[in-house]
């Protein structure tokens, strides 16, 4: 008989970012793509050469591959630029983005159940922010 897994407490990451909040959100979500570690967190691996989140309710997220194919990752359950994304995950997961003005900057909030990959992935988008910090904010 097998033992079923125990759920997994949802996981929650901060980054406080030094820009304004619509930029915040914009590079999380126009600019997906220049900040996700596509080749660690992919389906396709060093195959996938694109991730994509559609800006509105419904829209898809998903990886494209060198040769053109879409592996779907989720879907947008919410868009309300520039405060709060919920998407969909691996269908059955939802993450949620909390996009908040503090101090001089933004603090991005997400809340996530069954994966503990985050912690990576929002150090990357940090680290994007502040590279283009130089250029956008």
């Amino acid at each position: 008989m097998s033992v079923p897994e125990k759920e997994s407490a949802p996981v929650r990451q901060s980054v406080l970012v030094d820009c304004p909040i619509d930029v915040a959100f914009e590079l999380f979500t126009d600019q997906f793509a220049e900040w996700w570690p596509l080749a660690a967190h992919s389906i396709s691996g060093d195959d996938a050469v694109e991730c994509v989140i559609e800006p509105w309710v419904g829209g898809r997220v998903y990886e494209r591959t060198q040769s053109g194919e879409e592996h779907d990752w989720g879907s947008v359950k919410t868009w309300d630029p520039p405060h709060r994304l919920s998407l969909t995950w691996n269908p059955d997961q939802t993450v949620d983005i909390d996009f908040t003005v503090e101090a001089d900057g933004t603090r991005v909030t997400l809340i996530h159940t069954g994966w503990t990959g985050w912690t990576q992935v929002m150090q990357c988008f940090a680290q994007s922010v502040q590279s283009a910090a130089m250029i956008t904010c």
